[in-house]
């Protein structure tokens, strides 16, 4: 994913400017540092879907409440995961300072952070309707929504950035 959006973010979506020889060129510069940050959010996720499944096994209404918090932070996770990936190409930051950027951002516009679930999940129930999408189409459209959804943010830390 790392190599995609960092083909994404230099050719601005223009598909001419997209050549095999530089993906190859990221895809062996990110490999170790991205699958390092994939499986940090997918152990993650993974404990929070593990805890969410342990939790069904439980009766009483103080579950629902402690589901409901391990579903927020699964999607919360999700949109992290996604935001630190851009980041982390946009800004040429590391993986720590990426995830305090993605975390402001959750912070600083909860209404996007759900338009963003929402997108997200339109993506997955088209992905699944016409399963073409998720070979062709899916991870190109996650990564262009993510940027999309985050462009608010990006010109404020741009602008955070001139002004020091």
């Amino acid at each position: 994913m790392r190599a995609i959006t960092e083909l994404y973010l230099d050719s601005q979506s223009d598909y001419q400017n997209v050549k095999f020889r530089k993906g190859w060129a990221y895809f062996k510069k990110y490999f170790k540092i991205a699958n390092g940050q994939f499986y940090l959010f997918a152990g993650i996720e993974a404990v929070l879907i593990f805890n969410l499944v342990l939790s069904t096994e439980l009766h009483g209404l103080w579950v629902l409440m402690i589901q409901f918090i391990l579903i927020f932070a699964i999607a919360a996770g999700i949109v992290l995961g996604g935001n630190t990936l851009l980041l982390v190409s946009k800004f040429a930051v590391d993986t720590k300072n990426a995830l305090k950027l993605a975390f402001g951002q959750f912070l600083s516009n909860f209404p996007k952070f759900l338009v963003t679930l929402a997108g997200l999940a339109g993506i997955l129930v088209a992905s699944f309707l016409w399963k073409g999408l998720i070979i062709f189409l899916t991870v190109s459209v996650m990564i262009k929504w993510f940027n999309h959804c985050g462009q608010p943010w990006y010109a404020r830390v741009d602008k955070m950035l001139a002004a020091a």
